[in-house]
C-alpha cells in the first residue's frame, strides 16, 4: 500500500544525490573535522547577524550561519535545545538537530514540516526558471489539468476544477479556467485539492479571491505571524482579497481583473495530500463567511510555511510563520475535518460524475446529505487503493515521483 512517506523516500534520493555534490564543492565534505563555534556562541549568548557568516562554507562556517540564522527566522527559535555541532558533522544532521520535535495538541512533533536540500534540487523542485531540469520539468507540467461543466441530478450546473499545485504559472492556468467557468454561467463549484501539496501563496489568494467575488475585495485572506524577534513584521505582514492580479506570471499582468464567481458556497475534495496553501484557501474562504464543503478525507494539517535560504549551495526551509484567516483561526494542526468521508475508487477517472468524490460532493449539491455509509475518521491509509490501482494511477495525476512529493514543497512559500 502507497503511503506519503514511501513516495518522500524516493523523492529524497534526487536530494541525497545533490547533496554529495554539494559537499565535495564546499570543501567541507569527508575527513574534515567540525570546530564548536556554533555551540560556544550559544553559551556566551552571542549570535552574530546571520548575513555576516553567509558564504564561509566549511562545515564549521556553515553550522555558524545556520545557527544564527535559525536564532533569528524560526518561528519557534526560543525553544530550540542546543545540539553538540561535534556529533553533527553534516548541515543536515545539525539542522534537524535544531528542530523543535515536541508534541502539539495533536500530539505529533511540532515541527514535522522544516527540511533541507540542496539547492539545485531545490531549484528543480520550485520551477526556478535558470534552472534546465526545472525548465524541462515546467514545459510537461500542467497545474490545472482538468477543466469542465457537469450537471447534478437535479440539473445543477456545476464546475469542476482538478488544481494539482500551486506552482509558478498556476495562478495563470486558474485564471483561464475560472474565466471559462464564468463564461459559462456555472451555479457551483467543485474544486479538487486531492492531490494539491501546497506551494505560494499568491496563488491560493487569487483562487480564494475568485470564488467569492467583489465582495470580499480589500478583506484579510491571511495575516502572518512570526516569532517575537519579528514582531513589526507580523504586524505587517498580511495579505488581503482583490478582484486584481497582485503578482504577475506570464500571461494576465499586473492589475488584470480576476474573473468573480460570486458563489456563497465552494465544494473542496481533498486527502491527506491537501496541505499548506490548499487549506489556506479553505481556511481564507471560511473567515469571509464563505461556506466550505469538503469531500473525501481529512487535510494533511499545516497552518505554517516558510521563505527559501541558501547558503553554500544548500537551501534551507525553517518553519517561519503561521497563518491565520479574518476571523483570527489559525490552529488546525490537526487537519480540516471533511463534511461527506467518502473513500477513493482510483478506477473511475477524474471529472466524470461517476467518481466517488465528485458524485457526493454532487449529491450534496442536490440534497445536503451526505452519501449514505460516509464518516468524518482518518482513512487508513493517505492513497486509498482498490483491487491494487493507486490514486496516483490516473492520467491526470501527478507522478508519483512528481517534486511537489518531496519534502519541503508543501511550504506555504510567500512568493517565487
Amino acid at each position: 500500500m502507497l503511503h506519503v512517506a514511501a513516495l518522500r523516500r524516493a523523492a529524497a534520493l534526487l536530494t541525497a544525490a545533490s547533496l554529495t555534490l554539494l559537499l565535495a564543492a564546499c570543501g567541507g565534505g569527508g575527513g574534515g573535522t567540525t570546530g564548536d563555534t556554533a555551540t560556544a556562541l550559544v553559551s556566551s549568548g552571542l549570535f552574530p547577524e546571520s548575513s555576516t557568516l553567509a558564504g564561509q562554507c566549511t562545515v564549521d562556517g556553515q553550522q555558524r550561519w545556520l545557527r544564527s540564522y535559525m536564532h533569528e527566522a524560526y518561528l519557534w527559535a526560543n525553544e530550540i535545545q542546543e545540539a553538540d555541532t561535534q556529533q553533527h558533522g553534516s548541515l543536515p544532521g545539525y539542522f534537524d538537530a535544531l528542530l523543535v520535535r515536541t508534541p502539539d495538541a495533536t500530539g505529533r512533533p511540532r515541527d514535522r514540516f522544516s527540511m533541507t536540500m540542496s539547492s539545485a534540487a531545490a531549484d528543480v523542485m520550485q520551477n526556478v526558471s535558470d534552472a534546465a531540469a526545472a525548465a524541462a520539468m515546467a514545459s510537461s507540467a500542467n497545474p490545472v489539468p482538468l477543466v469542465r461543466t457537469v450537471r447534478s441530478g437535479n440539473g445543477r450546473k456545476v464546475g469542476y476544477v482538478l488544481f494539482n499545485e500551486h506552482s509558478r504559472g498556476a495562478q495563470d492556468a486558474l485564471i483561464t479556467a475560472f474565466t471559462s467557468l464564468r463564461n459559462s454561467a456555472i451555479q457551483d463549484l467543485v474544486l479538487d485539492l486531492r492531490y494539491n501539496a501546497g506551494g505560494f501563496i499568491y496563488v491560493a489568494q487569487t483562487a480564494a479571491a475568485m470564488v467569492a467575488g467583489p465582495a470580499v475585495d480589500g478583506q484579510l485572506f491571511e495575516s502572518v505571524r512570526f516569532n517575537d524577534r519579528r514582531s513589526s513584521e507580523s504586524a505587517t505582514e498580511t495579505f488581503l482579497f482583490s478582484t486584481r492580479v497582485q503578482r504577475e506570471e506570464s500571461t494576465y499582468a499586473l492589475g488584470h481583473p480576476l474573473p468573480q464567481l460570486s458563489l456563497p458556497r465552494l465544494y473542496v475534495l481533498t486527502s491527506q495530500l491537501t496541505c499548506s496553501a490548499s487549506e489556506s484557501i479553505v481556511n481564507s474562504l471560511r473567515g469571509v463567511g464563505v461556506q466550505v464543503i469538503l469531500v473525501g478525507d481529512r487535510t494533511c494539517g499545516k497552518p505554517y510555511g516558510f521563505y527559501r535560504k541558501d547558503n553554500c549551495g544548500q537551501a534551507y526551509f525553517p518553519i517561519e510563520f503561521q497563518v491565520y484567516n479574518a476571523a483570527g483561526f489559525g490552529d488546525y494542526q490537526d487537519g480540516f475535518p471533511v463534511q461527506c468521508r467518502v473513500a477513493e475508487n482510483p478506477r473511475t477517472s477524474l471529472g466524470s460524475t461517476s467518481e466517488p468524490l465528485l458524485a457526493a460532493a454532487l449529491n450534496h449539491i442536490d440534497t445536503g446529505n451526505c452519501p449514505t455509509g460516509t464518516a468524518t475518521a482518518f482513512a487508513a491509509s493517505v492513497l486509498q487503493q482498490s483491487g491494487g490501482a493507486s490514486l496516483l494511477d490516473r492520467p491526470e495525476a501527478p507522478p508519483a515521483d512528481s517534486p511537489m512529493y518531496q519534502p519541503g514543497w508543501n511550504g506555504r512559500r510567500l512568493q517565487p
